[in-house]
């Protein structure tokens, strides 16, 4: 017993450098399992964030699709209302194409008949003026007798 009396400084500063690495590695290992929490909370909330990204993503896609599928109603029905008006117009111009060619029409009968009346009258000028002019000579030929 003497020899660990005698060496018994060595083996206070072995055991007291057993016991300092053995409480340096615990504190370690709790700082380890201290990180390790911490690095799964931080991993549970990126996966809680990443599932929101993708929510919004989904949400924000599925709007767009809306979006764009009633932006396609909304020019089929301006397109679909574009091609009734233009009908509408081209029916109307037909009408008013066959108006304007019955007037026309109205118009060259007018202008038949006037040409025709024209005619007569000219004729019957003519002939009230060869009457006339008979009529001059008659009564000339009775002035002289």
């Amino acid at each position: 017993m003497n020899s660990v009396f005698e060496h018994w400084g060595v083996i206070t500063s072995v055991v007291v450098g057993a016991v300092s690495v053995l409480l340096y590695f615990v504190k370690n290992w709790r700082a380890v399992e201290e990180l390790k929490a911490t690095c799964v909370a931080n991993q549970q909330k990126a996966e809680a964030l990443a599932v929101r990204v993708d929510d919004y993503h989904v949400s924000a896609v599925a709007r767009e699709e809306k979006l764009r599928l009633e932006m396609g109603k909304q020019a089929e029905a301006i397109r679909t209302e574009a091609l009734q008006q233009r009908t509408e117009l081209r029916r109307e111009m037909v009408e008013l194409v066959m108006k304007l060619g019955e007037k026309l029409a109205n118009i060259d009968k007018t202008m038949a008949l006037v040409e025709e009346r024209t005619k007569v009258l000219t004729d019957f000028t003519k002939d009230q003026q060869k009457r006339n002019e008979w009529a001059d000579r008659i009564l000339a030929r009775l002035d002289k007798d």
